[in-house]
């Protein structure tokens, strides 16, 4: 008797155990990102991305528990992208508003590629695929047009910058010349401040 239950000790432990850890709540998101990244604000995070791209928050919710440290990686990164871009707010509202205007399109491109790709798939009712069809053609001119956008936006920034460097390339080609041109003079006070003496 004594035996049977030395026994089933050890499986009654390790039926608490699984049970104590099947019945553990899962983590919130907010948590997540305070566990990731300590000093984030969660709440902040959380609220830009329901804003501005849900369908990020929704794929950390349908993989964090069959993936936990991919989703710990993803967690990471919305959390460093939101730095990136709030970091813009009040001082450069302008190039804050362009990259959470970017954020909604680049969720808009991955809900249109997802609502392409579940239209791809035929259907067995010939009226239901004719509808299937029509809603296919009109999602992939929907991507186009978003694409063509954030094509152009992006051209277009990368053209301002590029003008903003060749001016900064410009003054300092500027400022070299202006040194070059002063060689003798500047020579001159170096070895004065050094010596003390006057030449």
């Amino acid at each position: 008797m004594s035996k049977q239950i030395l026994t089933y000790i050890p499986l009654f432990f390790l039926l608490l155990l699984g049970q104590s850890v099947f019945c553990a709540e899962p983590e919130t998101l907010e948590a997540a990102f305070k566990r990731v990244r300590p000093g984030s604000e969660p709440q902040a995070i959380i609220g830009f991305f329901k804003t501005n791209a849900p369908d990020l928050l929704d794929e950390i919710h349908a993989k964090r528990k069959d993936f936990p440290d991919a989703m710990d990686i993803f967690i990471a990164r919305l959390a460093d992208r939101f730095a990136e871009i709030d970091a813009y707010r009040g001082e450069d509202q302008a190039t804050y508003d362009r990259l959470v205007r970017q954020e909604r399109q680049q969720c808009q491109v991955r809900k249109l590629a997802r609502e392409i790709q579940r239209l791809g798939k035929p259907v067995e009712d010939k009226d239901a695929d004719a509808q299937r069809q029509q809603d296919l053609a009109k999602a992939k001119t929907e991507l186009k047009v978003v694409l063509e956008t954030v094509f152009d936006e992006s051209q277009q920034q990368q053209l301002i910058e590029l003008n903003r460097l060749e001016s900064e390339v410009r003054d300092l080609r500027r400022l070299a010349n202006d040194r070059a041109a002063n060689k003798d003079f500047i020579l001159k006070q170096r070895f004065e401040a050094l010596t003390g003496l006057k030449e």
